[in-house]
């Protein structure tokens, strides 16, 4: 078993962070066709109450998308800079959104119109119609991957060769990881 290099560590990193901007503005577009569609709802008997719950829980995905996939995207043009603001910026960004994203998962828009079976065939219908099963599906699958991503990203930077990259040189030499010295 070999040794990873630095340069492969931080690599690793910035695939991780490119990957998780990606799922982010997939989850955008996502949140944002749904959104579209719910406007364009016509309902004959789901409460004004059921549908701007569902209006107000795909807003919050989305502009917990949004600024994440802005805020990761800025992650993407500074991770591979050599400075302890990247990390520190990693260790902050990475955990907050991650969370956010695990509790848009968990209180999503489908629990303010899961039917409970006693409902009439036109209400579940509608329910259907408000939240559509590829919403759930592909927004559940892209959440759950970025908030994985980020937990990774923030932990695989604690490495000790990766510690060492991201201090930040007060004399202006460029760092050398014992690993690449060797």
């Amino acid at each position: 078993m070999g040794v990873m290099h630095v340069s492969t560590q931080v690599r690793v990193v910035y695939a991780a962070v490119v990957t998780t901007a990606l799922l982010l503005a997939a989850d955008v577009t996502l949140t944002s066709i749904a959104l579209r569609n719910l406007g364009h709802l016509h309902t004959k008997l789901m409460s004004a109450h059921s549908l701007s719950q569902v209006r107000v829980d795909l807003t919050n995905n989305l502009v917990i998308s949004a600024v994440g996939a802005v805020l990761v995207g800025l992650l993407v043009v500074f991770v591979r800079s050599p400075s302890n603001k990247v990390r520190v910026a990693l260790w902050v960004i990475a955990p907050s959104l991650a969370l956010s994203l695990l509790c848009g998962l968990v209180g999503g828009p489908e629990w303010a119109v899961a039917p409970t079976g006693v409902e009439p065939e036109l209400l579940r219908t509608e329910y259907a119609r408000a939240v559509p099963g590829w919403y759930v599906t592909f927004h559940g699958i892209t959440g759950l991957l970025a908030a994985v991503l980020l937990i990774f990203a923030a932990i695989f930077v604690t490495r000790a060769d990766l510690r060492e990259y991201y201090l930040d040189n007060i004399d202006g030499t460029r760092y050398r990881s014992w690993v690449d010295r060797g």
